[in-house]
């Protein structure tokens, strides 16, 4: 029981930390140029929100894609369902995989090869061609004449699909001669494929993407005027440029929370405090977290105070603690990869105001002594869905069974209120006030929280380190299956 509480706290502290997170700055990718042959396809669908780069500014165009990256950027792009899918059953894919969603949705179109073990092999590198099959089969294309290139011969496994995606425009090879089929794919030819297949599939070949069109005044949703809307906009540009030139911050969340729980008949109260404290540099990234959660376990009336720390560097990687089994974790190459991109994703100002406008029912803004405060209230379904791919994206430690419990957790109704300071646009302060319902293993869960994240010494020098305790005594993933297997 004492376990179970405390990862209900994890996740429940996990979900509230991405809710209030403020969105980094937007900005041109440092190593993608104009006269990148990526460049138009790259840039466009950024700032449309289908793509992101990384921390330091980078886009890494020329990096191999793997099969699951893949899958989660076509599923994305073409705007597949990824959450009422159909288990396919793969060996290596259970419902808790951070590309479940993704592959399911394209399993159901016949976009993606399954290898004889019934395995996907998520994490191995895709080639062109097989990125062509998942490509050709999800827009169900079909393919009139021959292979153009000399290494995707007619009895080519690939040449059927590879010929549909360069009749419809979409794919051109490496060369004149050759398509590259064994190649593996890199974010910068990926980014390409999925532009030409949204200007080959729109009414308008100029957009990649169709403006949001304003919503309707409703009754619930009051209409604003046009003076809120300028101010609005204007306050939220110019605080994102601040941020896109700031360099470092500090940061402080305090969060108090009341937990209604039920296990078959028997229902309890519980009353959580929890305090994290935060140093971010954004370039190159890496930040440190620090903080405690106490609460009182029911059962038993134990006090009981859970630790959490975790670092993260470009250099050495990201490294938890978990307090209950007092063990320093170092995560996996390829998920801090996953988790740096997340840390990393950048939406411009207009997109930043959209994706709260379309969690909102009310939306204002209104002028303090010090702070323009943004208030922000409305009901939880896409708020829901945003929280659940933010924390699987980033996948804070919690076994596949706890993630799978996860995708339980439903927002309630929420207010958001975001400080800014007049003179120097630097967001100073956000407070969260929400209800989350869960199910976790069984138990049911109504959770009140009232969350504060204040942001202080803006551009002050720092450097992370990461502590030599954990660099030399932490056990990887694998280390603690295994010890968990051995009941030890």
């Amino acid at each position: 029981m004492k376990k179970k509480f405390y990862t209900v706290a994890v996740a429940s502290l996990a979900a509230t930390a991405v809710a209030v997170a403020p969105a980094s700055a937007a900005g041109s990718f440092t190593d993608v140029a104009e006269n990148n042959a990526h460049f138009k396809a790259i840039t466009e669908l950024h700032a449309a929100g289908i793509i992101s780069g990384y921390p330091d500014g980078t886009f890494k165009p020329a990096q191999d894609v793997t099969r699951g990256q893949a899958a989660k950027m076509l599923a994305g792009a073409l705007g597949l369902d990824t959450k009422n899918v159909v288990n396919p059953k793969f060996a290596d894919i259970p419902t808790s995989h951070q590309y479940y969603g993704s592959i399911a949705a394209l399993a159901a179109l016949d976009a993606i090869e399954v290898y004889e073990d019934d395995t996907i092999e998520s994490n191995e590198t895709i080639t062109r061609g097989e990125f062509a099959y998942m490509l050709a089969q999800a827009l169900d294309l079909e393919a009139e004449g021959g292979s153009p290139f000399t290494d995707v011969p007619e009895d080519n496994d690939y040449a059927y699909f590879v010929t549909a995606l360069y009749e419809y425009g979409i794919a051109n090879g490496v060369s004149d001669t050759e398509f590259g089929v064994e190649e593996s794919i890199t974010r910068g030819q990926l980014a390409a494929f999925i532009y030409n297949v949204m200007n080959e599939f729109t009414e308008d070949d100029a957009e990649v993407v169709e403006p949001t069109k304003p919503t309707e005044p409703t009754e619930e949703q009051p209409s604003a005027t046009s003076e809120d809307t300028a101010l609005l906009e204007t306050v939220f540009t110019k605080a994102i440029e601040k941020q896109q030139a700031t360099t470092s911050m500090k940061a402080t969340m305090t969060m108090t929370q009341s937990m209604n729980i039920q296990e078959g008949k028997e229902q309890v109260k519980v009353e959580t405090t929890g305090k994290m404290n935060m140093s971010i540099v954004n370039k190159p990234m890496q930040f440190f977290v620090e903080g405690t959660m106490s609460m009182v376990e029911p059962t038993t009336g134990e006090s009981i105070d859970m630790p959490l720390k975790m670092y993260m560097t470009e250099k050495d990687g990201m490294y938890m603690y978990e307090g209950m089994t007092k063990t320093w974790v170092k995560y996996p190459s390829d998920m801090f990869e996953e988790i740096l991109a997340q840390a990393g994703t950048q939406i411009n100002a207009a997109e930043q105001l959209e994706m709260l406008q379309q969690f909102a029912t009310d939306f204002t803004i209104k002028e303090a002594d010090r702070h323009y405060v943004l208030t922000l209230t409305g009901t939880g379904d896409k708020f829901t869905k945003l929280v659940q791919e933010q924390m699987s994206a980033m996948n804070l430690g919690l076994d596949e069974e706890m993630l799978a419990e996860m995708q339980n957790l439903k927002f309630d109704n929420f207010s958001y209120e975001i400080k800014i300071n007049k003179e120097t646009f630097d967001i100073e302060e956000m407070v969260m006030d929400f209800g989350i319902g869960m199910n976790i293993e069984g138990v049911v869960m109504d959770i009140k929280n009232k969350s504060t994240m204040k942001y202080t010494d803006f551009n002050a020098a720092m450097t992370i380190t990461i502590p030599a305790e954990a660099l030399e005594n932490a056990k990887t993933m694998e280390d603690l299956m295994v010890l968990e297997s051995e009941g030890k």
